[in-house]
Formats: C-alpha cells, structure tokens, sequence
C-alpha cells in the first residue's frame, strides 16, 4: 500500500495546474488592459479560474486510489489516506483442526479434537471434508458392522455408518461427506463405537492380528463454518507486513513541514475471544535507510487489547473496533512524517485469552478475520519555503508565427494573477522548439512573483492579491520565441511572510491567472 504525495496535493501542483488545467487554448478575458488601435493588437495566450475543491478533486482523480478529500463545515479540506494494510483470517486457524487418522483400540474409543494447545472445543459446525472408514477381517466369517459417533450429528440424528466385511478382507469405505454434520462436545472428546457380529450374532473386536487393531478412522480436509470453546493463553503469528510509502511521487525540492499530522490504526476483530496485538516490531524507514521506530504513550508495555464480539451477549457475526490515534502529542509522528519516510515495517504477534479467564467462551466463523487499517489525516495546512515544481504544457501563438517580424515594431507579455490562495509562487518560463530543446525565457531579468493573498492569525486568506508584470520583448527574440510549440514552466512555491506561518487553504479560495500578448506593428 502507497502513501500518496500528501504535499504535492498541499503546494506545488496547486499553482502549476493553474497555468496548465484547463489545457491552453485561445479565449478572450476581460480587462485585459491591452489597447486597441490600428497600429497594434491583443493576443489572450490564457487564462483560467479555479477554486480549490474542484482543482484538489482533479489532482486526487490522478493520484493512486484510496485518498479522500472532506470539506469541512469552515471550508477547511482534509486529506485522508486509508487502506486495509493486512489482515488474519480465521481459516488460518482451522487449518489445524484438518484432521488425521487414528486406530480403534476397542469397540467403545475415544479421541480428544485435535486443536491447539489449550484450545477445547464445545462446538464445530463442518462444512467441508470427509471421513474414511478402514477395516481388516482376518476371520474366517462375514462381519456384519456399524460405526456411531455420538458427538456427531447432521439434522438432529446422531451419526452411524453400517457395513459388511467379507472374510479375509480389507474393508475401506468409500469417503463420507461431512458437510452439515455438528460436532458437540462437553470434554473435547469424541467417541468411536462400533458393533461387529459373526453371522451366528456372537460381537467381536476386529483385529488385523491378535491384539493389533483392525479399524481405523480418517478424517480428510475438514473446514468449518464455526468454532466453539475455550481459548487458553496462547501465542501465535498474527500479522507481519511492509509498506511502501511514497509521499514525493513527483520528486519535487524543497523544505516543507507538515503541521500536526495525524495516523489512526483501525483494528476490526470478529474474533470471538479476547486476543491481544503485542508489537514486536514497527519502525519506519528514513530517505536514507535509516530506521526511524514509532514511539508512543498509547502502546502499555508494547501490546494493546482488541475489542472483540462477545459470545456471552450474543454477539456471533458481528465485528469490534479498536482505533488508536496517533499525533505530536502522543507520538513521534509528526518527526517521521517530516522526514518522508519510503517504508513502514512491522510484525504483530496476538495473544488469545491473554488474562487467562477459564469462564471465557469463544468462536470463530469461517468470515472471522482481524484486520488492521492505517489511515492518515492531514488538514491542508503548513508551511513551505523555496518548494519547486515543473510543468511542460502545449503552446501556441497562431497566426503571429507567420507574421512578417520586419513589421513589429514592439511585443510585450503580460501576466496577470489574482490570487484568493495563501501560497506565493516565483515562476519563470521557457519556450521549446519541438525537439524540447529551450529557445528561450520569459523573464531574463528578475522573475514574476505571484504574490499570496492577506492572511489573517489562524493562516486564512482575507482577500485577492493582484499581481501584474509586463514583460517586453524585441521583435528579434520574438522571431524565435513564436516558433515554439511548448513552454516549460518552473516554479518555487513559498507560503504566507516567508513561509514561517502554517496556512489553511479553504475549498472556497480561488485564483485568476492570465496570460496575453501585445503585438506594435509599423503604420
């Protein structure tokens, strides 16, 4: 599972996609303040308004799944990031309870359910699986038998399976289903009896050789649908994992601190016995392999208890919650965050009936799973100072790029923006050929700065800033520059006063960014 580029969806792309979302193309806009008269002409490059909710919804529809973006009620807008990160099912579980086989030592035998140790089982509901019955006559007469298990029942009607052996014969009965049949049992215990007759009605004991056992029994593949017993203490794998975490896709520069994040591990048990997660591992891994381990208060002595549904209050099928909130005040979190961290690895042991209560009934079903989630919350709000960003977009000039040049008497770019946001951007823009290679730039002097709106104490914008630059060009440079097909787009993002002051960027800000082109031609 992939962290998202969390601060590319908080800075840089915001003010990027400004410029390249909508594509650009030709439109008129008002105000452009460009004059109109016979000797010259305006030319709109671009231009777009956009609010943040739609342009934050544009920029999460192109990141990898499993991102949320709220509005909240003051127009603040959260990231969340979940994911089911792993999880247990209880079948890995049964799996020990598949079966064997096993002698019948005398006509009445018993066999504890074979479990874990210090699991008891009152309950098993078989939903799969088969039983095989072996007898070996060497007698000289036909054995007329049957097998009843009285802990076995399937519709009410405890379990009996009749046969005949022939003599000298080695009896093995075809596999019988098992599914729909229920096991119960006060001692974990199962009981064999069979009945073996001669024809003259004398019972016997069926014997392969004096006082080796004749008959056997197998179980094959059992699965059930639920468990029922005790669970004793017991130890046992639970969840190992690693997570791969991405939160610079774009491989983007710069110094960004991310305010006050926040991580909640979601545990959803519908295990029926008390099971403790003990951490026997979780750090994550640094930008340059160095280990960086999770601290926090909330973990007592490195485990924690997991709800789970009750079989005392009748609770089979349903699922419990255990959510822990981690954040700067009960964790390192916000130092691991920070650092952009590629890795989170942990193991995770459980502990079943770890207060080792013998009034405690517990099941299982074959649904039972335990499963972990890991959700990251971040309020888009922060500060960046000097962060970069690139973007190549399409470029083109129409019919200027055949105007004869020995006509223009003067070109001149002009920038516009108007920005609602509390983010300021530098930018400068080169123009390429169509092989990629730079013709030339805007600004050969000082760059545009977009200035950030007025921010108010808790880092909310107040107003627009409108800022406006006028970019002259010769006509001799604009001979080349009207050739080009793309322009490459750089930019340095820093927020409000330097980028010393955390912000907020609300769903209702908005920024108007424009573009145009003024053409002097000779009377």
């Amino acid at each position: 599972m992939h962290y998202k580029q969390l601060l590319r969806l908080f800075v840089p792309v915001l003010f990027v996609s400004f410029l390249a979302w909508p594509a650009c193309y030709k439109t008129d806009y008002d105000d452009t303040e460009f004059a109109d008269h016979n000797s010259e002409f305006a030319f709109p490059l671009f231009t777009t308004t956009v609010n943040l909710e739609d342009l934050m919804f544009k920029v999460l529809n192109d990141t990898l799944s499993g991102d949320t973006i709220v509005v909240n009620p003051d127009n603040t807008m959260t990231l969340y990031y979940s994911g089911d990160v792993a999880q247990k099912p209880a079948t890995d579980i049964f799996a020990d309870f598949a079966g064997g086989s096993f002698p019948l030592t005398d006509t009445l035998s018993s066999s504890p359910i074979d479990t874990l140790d210090g699991v008891t089982i009152y309950r098993a509901d078989l939903s799969k699986g088969t039983i095989v019955i072996t007898a070996i006559n060497n007698s000289l007469d036909s054995l007329t038998c049957k097998l009843r298990i009285p802990q076995m029942t399937k519709n009410g009607q405890v379990f009996q399976y009749p046969f005949v052996v022939g003599p000298f014969v080695t009896y093995v009965s075809p596999p019988i289903e098992m599914a729909g049949n229920l096991l119960q049992s006060d001692s974990n215990t199962l009981e064999f009896i069979y009945e073996a007759y001669r024809p003259n009605g004398d019972r016997v004991k069926i014997e392969a050789f004096p006082g080796i056992p004749g008959m056997f029994i197998t179980f094959d593949s059992l699965e059930f649908s639920y468990l029922e017993g005790y669970w004793g203490f017991q130890r046992y794998s639970l969840i190992r994992d690693t997570i791969e975490i991405d939160i610079n896709q774009t491989e983007l520069v710069g110094d960004v601190q991310i305010k006050n994040p926040k991580v909640t591990m979601r545990i959803a048990n519908s295990w029926g016995f008390p099971t403790r997660g003990v951490i026997k591992y979780l750090s994550f891994i640094g930008q340059n392999d160095e280990e960086i381990p999770l601290i926090s208060s909330v973990f007592v002595d490195s485990a924690v208890d997991f709800n789970y549904p009750s079989f005392a209050l009748g609770e089979v099928g349903q699922t419990k919650y255990t959510e822990i909130y981690l954040d700067e005040t009960n964790s390192n979190i916000a130092q691991i965050f920070n650092s952009q961290p590629k890795r989170l690895i942990y193991e995770v042991d459980g502990i079943s009936n770890a207060q080792q209560d013998p009034n405690i009934i517990g099941f299982l079903t074959d649904s039972s799973v335990i499963s972990l989630a890991m959700s990251v919350e971040l309020l888009l709000e922060g500060s960046a100072r000097n962060f970069g960003a690139e973007q190549t977009l399409d470029l083109n000039f129409g019919d200027l790029t055949d105007l004869d040049t020995s006509k223009i008497e003067a070109v001149e770019f002009k920038l516009v923006s108007e920005n609602g946001t509390p983010v300021s951007s530098e930018l400068q823009l080169y123009f390429l050929d169509e092989a990629g290679n730079a013709i030339d730039s805007l600004f050969t002097g000082e760059p545009f700065i977009m200035q950030s709106a007025p921010v108010n104490s808790n880092g909310v914008a107040t107003g627009k800033q409108r800022t406006e630059r006028l970019i002259p060009m010769s006509a001799s440079r604009f001979e080349f520059v009207r050739q080009a097909k793309k322009a490459y787009l750089k930019t340095s993002f820093t927020t409000a006063q330097d980028g010393n002051v955390p912000v907020k960027l609300l769903a209702t800000d908005e920024t108007t960014v424009k573009m145009g082109l003024k053409v002097r031609t000779r009377l």
